[in-house]
């Protein structure tokens, strides 16, 4: 049975959280830290299937090596923030049907970040994760770190809408965050969806609450 999980999470500056030890951890690679000089090396970590870097679209198609490089990519981010409360990338944690293969659920997670990539023109870093050797077996997940700020050739431009506050959102014509955060996530049921249908599969996922299919069982 496929289970939707999709969490959302902020990495802050403030926190003592970096965007490049983040990213290091979920890709298992060596990253070095310009800002503070720190590596974060994390390459004996197992447990990685696959590990990308996506691109908007309108950008990839540009001279935009340098964002495909994860500790060039990172570095910048952190640059591109000068405030030391600053929140440096975004990461959504989602459960992979454990009834896709490998290759399927890259496949899937890749769809999930281009469409983010895309929609916020942000640089986005997934990491296919297996299950822990102590947890379930079925626990396939990955981890996606977005920048908080749109990428371009030259580097990061303005914060996204999606890291607004309401008050200047309401300013764009756009409403509260927590709606847009709603569509994340029923996006992500779409994709999965759409996938276990295309590879044969009758189990589904949907994004709502219990209380809000109608359902009364315990989660």
């Amino acid at each position: 049975m496929a289970i939707y999980h999709l969490c959302i999470k902020p990495v802050k500056r403030g926190e003592g959280r970096a965007a490049t030890a983040a990213a290091a951890y979920r890709a298992a690679e060596l990253v070095a830290d310009d800002r503070t000089g720190e590596v974060f090396d994390y390459t004996r970590k197992r447990g990685v299937e696959h590990t990308e870097i996506v691109l908007p679209l309108a950008v990839a198609r540009q001279d935009v090596h340098w964002a495909r490089n994860r500790q060039e990519l990172w570095n910048a981010a952190e640059a591109a923030e000068k405030r030391r409360d600053a929140r440096v990338a975004r990461e959504y944690e989602v459960a992979v049907p454990h009834e896709l293969t490998r290759s399927q659920r890259v496949e899937l997670v890749r769809a999930f970040s281009q469409d983010l990539a895309d929609r916020y023109g942000v640089a986005v870093d997934f990491a296919v994760h297996r299950p822990h050797r102590a947890g379930d077996e079925r626990n396939f997940h990955a981890h996606i770190l977005t920048t908080t700020r749109a990428i371009t050739p030259a580097g990061f431009g303005d914060k996204t809408v999606l890291e607004l506050g309401d008050r200047d959102r309401a300013r764009l014509g756009l409403g509260p965050a927590r709606e847009e955060i709603g569509e994340i996530r029923a996006r992500w049921a779409v994709l999965t969806n759409e996938r276990l249908q295309e590879h044969g599969h009758e189990a589904r996922v949907d994004h709502r609450s219990l209380e809000a299919q109608g359902l009364e069982r315990v989660p």
